[in-house]
């Protein structure tokens, strides 16, 4: 296959303003440029200096003088000195490391370069890594016209090209975060290893050898969720290692014969041989634990065959008198120790969402991440100290707990995989259908608020409003009302629902809205009137919340994630006199329908290509008017609101009757009402009256006035 003749890559020279500064080059120029230092010689400076500086914490000044080379993409720089994405150039870019001298870095790249896929490999800017430019394709023969569509492409090339390779560099490849723009500094090699026509990896759409996700369950379309095809990969990937296990069994039992005896010197010689030929295979360290143990468990204790597998795997590294240098150098060893084994062993992330560091074994036998609590901590801590690492508890905990730990946001995750998904059918209201009640306007008022919601989980802190209307569903009991509301969210999110908050503890409620994602006011109409005027009311309009973390010395302001919908068996529910604008009263006249589950892939990619639209996710001066005439029928009336309407009704017109001051009307109300109607003050009773819908009033000079007609 030929190359690409139009294939630029970019230089990218920072200057000490920070004022990025392109150039482009071909393959071949780069790798002319490469076979000469700086006139400076930056790069020998760089490579004397690196091990001292990086002992002893030291700025490398160095780095900053190499320009970035960014070999995935061609950019460009736009009119506000922006880069920006250009055109896609098909190449993924590796890294080997533990290069001790020149001699391995030979080796590495004449070995990297026996495989067709490599276009370029050359030494790193700091000499001790090996750089792989491999060559990609996707299957469709679709190369991608934008930069969200490259950076897919590269993470599953990347990851592909991690498989095929990491036969050649068992534990060696230095595993980075994949984007369309990985780059390298810029490097000095005298003899770099350049195929221009180099026969590219075909890559699927979907990756691979990607890592597994805590969805779980299949849509309601009935098609596999992301997390089951993930499963199947990981399964795949279990049966290819399992292949390759058999395979090494037999070429050590061809050498050695089948010494797994009761001889405990011929067993760990037989493992030791057996383990060296997985490793040159190309297994990682854990998966060699995971199937060796799963094979030999009745024979041999699980931490003998970590310990023989670990001792194996450290033949390969460079490092073993490292610890023996200055105290600054034993520290810095140490901590990379601790690190390069936790990874090992486990995959971290920070889930952003909860606020704390998940974990999961680092191998292919699928398990779902677990929050790192105390207990999980010291078992860490315990294994590493039996590894022969000389770390602490604290030392555990420092790493776990920094961002050195990727972070993950599970409602973004969920999100991207439903982005750019509608079919075009619109669901969201098909689901609000489902809903029986003879109120017109539903249909609308659900698409409105369901686009709020998806709305609110992108938010920021920076953002000012929330959505800021919960929906009531009112209908006697047994009509599916909170299986309906439970059923909004995806299986992956249904730890974001909540139908037990207790509102009347507000430092409770406003971190549930930083963590939750939606709250079911269950029971609604046991929230007192107070509450429900004023902190539920004052809350659900918060575009943020402000709270101390546990410990904590500062209070802090965090995204609002929830929006609000509640449920009640009776009528008579909203208590605010001023018409209880931040509900949906909508009473059901039959039983929800939930025998169908929701295609929820289909939902959110619906809202989210509404949102990216720009489709109104708030409700108007329309609609907010629709709200409170609607509203009328649930409002709660308060005892001087009856004893009003027993005694007068509001007037069309003068000649129909009269207007009366707060204090006349209430002096009528008392007759009535005698020493039953309790009012703290006539300003009270008048707010009340303002309140009333369809009276008329007016300024003065006896104060207001309201035009009432006294029944008869």
């Amino acid at each position: 296959m030929q190359s690409k003749t139009n294939m630029k890559l970019t230089l990218v020279r920072t200057d000490r303003k920070n004022v990025p500064h392109l150039t482009t080059r071909t393959l071949d120029s780069l790798m002319d440029r490469m076979k000469a230092d700086t006139k400076k010689g930056a790069v020998a400076q760089l490579r004397k200096q690196l091990p001292l500086r990086i002992s002893y914490g030291w700025d490398i000044k160095e780095l900053h003088e190499l320009p970035r080379v960014y070999p995935a993409v061609e950019l460009a720089k736009s009119e506000n000195g922006d880069l920006t994405f250009k055109r896609w150039n098909g190449i993924v870019l590796l890294t080997i490391g533990n290069i001790a001298d020149r001699e391995q870095a030979q080796q590495a790249k004449t070995l990297a370069f026996g495989m067709p896929s490599t276009m370029a490999a050359f030494v790193g800017s700091s000499g001790r890594t090996v750089k792989l430019l491999v060559r990609i394709v996707p299957a469709n023969g679709q190369e991608p016209a934008t930069e969200e569509e490259a950076d897919r492409l590269y993470q599953n090339g990347y990851q592909y090209a991690v498989q095929v390779y990491g036969g050649l560099f068992a534990g060696r490849i230095v595993e980075q975060k994949p984007s369309a723009r990985s780059s390298f500094r810029m490097t000095f090699d005298p003899k770099p290893m350049v195929r221009a026509k180099a026969v590219p990896l075909v890559v699927q759409s979907v990756a691979l050898f990607s890592q597994p996700r805590l969805a779980d369950v299949a849509s309601g379309s009935g098609q596999e969720s992301f997390r089951q095809q993930q499963k199947k990969t990981d399964y795949d990937k279990y049966d290819h290692y399992e292949y390759l296990y058999t395979s090494a069994v037999e070429q050590v039992n061809q050498k050695m014969g089948n010494r797994f005896d009761d001889d405990p010197h011929r067993s760990e010689a037989y493992l030791t041989e057996l383990v060296r030929r997985l490793r040159q295979l190309g297994f990682p360290e854990e998966e060699a634990v995971l199937h060796t143990r799963s094979h030999l468990w009745t024979r041999m204790e699980d931490e003998h065959i970590r310990a023989i597998v670990g001792s194996v795997y450290a033949e390969a590294s460079d490092g073993k008198d490292a610890a023996k240098g200055s105290p600054a150098a034993r520290i810095r060893h140490n901590q990379l120790a601790m690190m390069a084994y936790l990874e090992k062993r486990y995959v971290f992330r920070y889930n952003e969402v909860m606020g704390y560091t998940e974990y999961r074994p680092n191998n292919t036998w699928v398990n779902p991440y677990m929050p790192v609590d105390e207990r999980v901590q010291n078992r860490m801590a315990i294994e590493c100290r039996l590894a022969g690492l000389d770390v602490w508890d604290k030392d555990i905990q420092r790493y776990i707990r920094s961002a050195y730990v990727p972070t993950y946001n599970p409602v973004d995750d969920y999100l991207h995989q439903c982005r750019g998904k509608w079919d075009g059918r619109d669901r969201i209201r098909e689901l609000a259908r489902t809903v029986p009640t003879r109120n017109k306007y539903w249909t609308e008022w659900f698409y409105t608020w369901f686009l709020g919601m998806v709305h609110q989980w992108q938010s920021s802190v920076y953002d000012r409003y929330g959505n800021q209307v919960a929906p009531l569903l009112i209908s006697r009991q047994g009509w599916n009302k909170s299986t309906f509301i439970q059923s909004l969210l995806p299986p992956e999110l249904q730890w974001g629902y909540t139908n037990q908050l207790d509102v009347s503890e507000k430092k409770q409620t406003l971190q549930a809205m930083s963590q939750f994602l939606l709250i079911n006011l269950d029971e609604f109409n046991q929230i007192s009137p107070t509450l429900q005027q004023g902190f539920l009311k004052n809350v659900i309009t918060l575009p943020t919340v402000k709270v101390k973390r546990p410990y904590g010395k500062h209070v802090e302001a965090f995204p609002r994630l929830a929006s609000f919908i509640g449920a009640t068996n009776q009528t008579d529910v909203l208590t605010d006199p001023s018409g209880g604008r931040r509900f949906l009263g909508v009473e059901l006249s039959g039983p929800i329908d939930v025998s169908r589950h929701p295609n929820h892939e289909q939902l959110f990619a619906q809202a989210l290509t509404a949102l990216d639209n720009r489709e109104r996710y708030y409700f108007d001066e329309e609609q907010t008017q629709q709200i409170l005439e609607s509203n009328r029928q649930f409002q709660q009336l308060t005892p001087a609101e009856q004893y009003f309407h027993d005694c007068f009704e509001p007037a069309k017109s003068e000649a129909d009757g009269q207007w009366l001051t707060a204090s006349a009307i209430f002096a009528h109300v008392k007759k009535l009402a005698g020493s039953d109607l309790r009012l703290n003050s006539l300003n009270h009773f008048g707010r009340t009256l303002s309140n009333i819908p369809d009276i008329e009033r007016k300024r003065t000079a006896k104060g207001t006035e309201y035009l009432v007609k006294l029944r008869k």
